[in-house]
């Protein structure tokens, strides 16, 4: 890894940080829902349809939220990990863009994750990742910003330095009430299945590991590996702190050691280190628990350098790494509060913004929705039996309600907002006579922070074809 000059965080730094501290400390945060995600399919690709069926699954994204576009293989073959900054526009973002306009999802959906089959980086100067790109909505910053990681992310929450505080847990709900129209589009990757990558059996199998560690609760170690290599130094002013924070959490255990964990320490709920290659044989990881390992060419998957991003995958991580030479800016990477953030329950992708000042050149792999400390909430559909006609009434409620937790319930159909409140009732005349899929949303208050889960039903409408 190259290195640059020792950076201080300027006064602007530490006083925008602030500001979105603030704000975010002013108003509840959400978990991000299914409902809330775009998932982005290349129909091109086999293996691109086949886990984005997967995940679609796992998670129950509504088919409203499942953007199918076309990659030639003039642009990309499938092997190949770039795409220019013209033919991602032309190819990937107007579609996408469109296609959530045109499903009236603009104001719902609020972040997107790529199925495999889709190219990482994006030959922009200096070159960014895909989900870097989609992040400022492919409006580029300026080359020096993205270069020298001086571009800083409205959902950043800090801190810039040991004597800095880290703002209160927020999420992307609450930052698109804070940003409107300036809200950023975060994105992920599920997997990727190119030359250096994973299988797709591989992603498959680590991402039904990831779905089922929701709300679990997992206990056990967060190691901070240290070393010498400036890959690690560079982050190790925000360890001790994190750990501390860490530690205040039931089941959790944080070390800050110059040794590797040893089995004492599994499964490891989070590790991080700075190398360029990690003995993952050796370790055992809680799944979905966060790692990386800070080196130049995590996620590079044209270099045969450094390990890859895919590895920490296979073991059951959800992880991170740039598509670039990064030299060794830690605002290019997630800082240590990654792991408070989690603890919270918010979702893995939702930490991972949180905490990441600059990240346009950084690639996120893995499951976005996967929350392992997110408390359990039951809803219970109540709705007529048979087909459904005319005006129809449906309730929901909340297995073992706790009378004093406020609790707040949206009704979709087939993906979209029609309504909010307890109750729903339902005019059948306005949609299509056939099948079509009711869910409620409902958001829990815990602390600073809601939760939300849903339940689904199936209902068939029959009014003879009148509206």
């Amino acid at each position: 890894m190259m290195v640059k000059t020792a950076w201080t965080p300027p006064k602007w730094l530490a006083r925008t940080v602030l500001a979105a501290c603030t704000c975010a400390a002013a108003s509840a945060a959400l978990a991000l829902g299914p409902h809330e995600v775009a998932l982005i399919v290349n129909d091109d690709s086999v293996e691109s349809i086949l886990l984005a069926d997967v995940y679609k699954r796992l998670r129950s994204i509504p088919d409203s939220n499942v953007i199918r576009i076309s990659l030639p293989e003039t642009v990309y073959d499938g092997q190949g990990t770039d795409i220019s900054p013209e033919d991602f526009t032309k190819y990937i973002w107007k579609p996408v863009t469109e296609a959530i306009e045109k499903s009236g999802g603009r104001t719902q959906i609020l972040a997107c994750v790529y199925s495999c089959g889709f190219p990482t980086r994006v030959t922009t100067t200096p070159a960014m990742s895909i989900t870097g790109v989609t992040f400022v909505r492919n409006q580029l910053p300026a080359a020096a910003m993205v270069e020298q990681g001086g571009y800083v992310s409205d959902l950043f929450a800090g801190p810039v330095s040991a004597d800095k505080a880290t703002g209160t847990s927020s999420t992307f709900d609450s930052a698109r009430n804070r940003l409107l129209g300036a809200m950023p589009f975060p994105a992920m990757m599920l997997a990727f299945t190119g030359n250096r990558g994973m299988t797709v059996g591989e992603a498959i199998e680590a991402l039904e590991r990831m779905a089922a560690a929701d709300s679990t609760h997992p206990e056990g170690t967060l190691f901070f590996a240290v070393n010498k290599d400036v890959r690690s130094t560079s982050r190790h002013w925000e360890y001790e702190d994190a750990a501390e924070a860490v530690n205040a959490f039931a089941g959790q255990r944080a070390v800050v050691s110059t040794n590797m964990p040893g089995p004492a320490d599994f499964p490891l709920t989070g590790f991080m280190t700075g190398a360029r290659t990690v003995p993952l044989a050796q370790l055992r990881m809680a799944p979905g628990a966060y790692a990386d390992n800070l080196t130049s060419f995590g996620a590079a998957f044209d270099q045969s350098a450094h390990m890859k991003v895919t590895e920490w995958i296979k073991a059951g991580a959800i992880t991170s790494g740039t598509v670039v030479e990064p030299y060794a800016i830690w605002m290019k990477f997630a800082n240590a509060y990654v792991f408070v953030h989690y603890l919270k329950g918010c979702t893995a992708i939702e930490s991972i913004y949180q905490s990441i000042a600059c990240p346009l050149q950084i690639l996120p792999v893995g499951d976005p929705l996967c929350k392992p400390w997110a408390p359990v909430v039951t809803p219970v559909i109540k709705r007529p039996a048979g087909t459904l006609s005319g005006l129809v009434d449906f309730s929901a409620s909340i297995e073992e309600e706790n009378p004093e937790v406020f609790l707040r319930y949206s009704w979709f159909v087939d993906g979209r907002t029609v309504a909010t409140g307890r109750n729903y009732v339902c005019d059948t005349r306005n949609f299509n006579d056939g099948s079509h899929k009711v869910r409620v949303v409902v958001r829990r208050h815990l602390e600073s922070i809601r939760h939300q889960s849903f339940a689904e039903v199936e209902v068939e409408i029959n009014n003879g074809g009148a509206k």
